[in-house]
């Protein structure tokens, strides 16, 4: 599935409606996105948390490598996988936990840097520029229901 966005707020709206349609799954969400620089992953973001009622102001965790947000039903994990060298630095900071908890939803920015730790169920988006303010987002792993209420919301190729 495609969608495309013509300038960030549109990706960021696409963020928030995407966290609202993803947390009506079971179990543990994992988000993985994919893409260069500047693509869109942390605009998209901060719309995803915004889509959970996150209060806070979101930025990359890039030296942090993740930040922990509660919501009311939800705890939101934000990861940065930008410098990550090896797989036991995700492990040393309870990946492995975070992901397979009931009331966990994840999303991780750099995602193919961990690829080895990723569930098998996992919904994953890949950024793509277009122009300096237009973006495809390439959406895999998500159900027919999902597919459909995106669908359903317009801008979907």
């Amino acid at each position: 599935m495609k969608i495309l966005t013509n300038s960030p707020e549109e990706t960021e709206n696409i963020g928030i409606y995407f966290a609202k349609i993803c947390v009506l799954q079971n179990g543990p969400v994992v988000v993985a996105l994919k893409g260069d620089l500047g693509s869109g992953k942390t605009t998209f973001v901060k719309g995803f948390a915004k889509g959970l009622e996150v209060k806070e102001q979101i930025s990359s965790p890039t030296f942090v490598i993740f930040k922990k947000y509660k919501t009311n039903k939800h705890n939101l994990y934000h990861f940065d996988a930008y410098r990550i060298e090896e797989n036991k630095e995700m492990l040393v900071l309870g990946f492995s936990e975070i992901i397979s908890s009931e009331n966990s939803v994840v999303i991780i920015e750099w995602s193919e840097n961990i690829e080895d730790l990723l569930p098998q169920k996992r919904i994953e988006l890949t950024f793509k520029h277009i122009s300096p303010n237009k973006r495809v987002l390439i959406i895999s792993g998500i159900s027919d229901k999902m597919e459909n209420d995106l669908r359903a919301r317009g801008s979907v190729g």
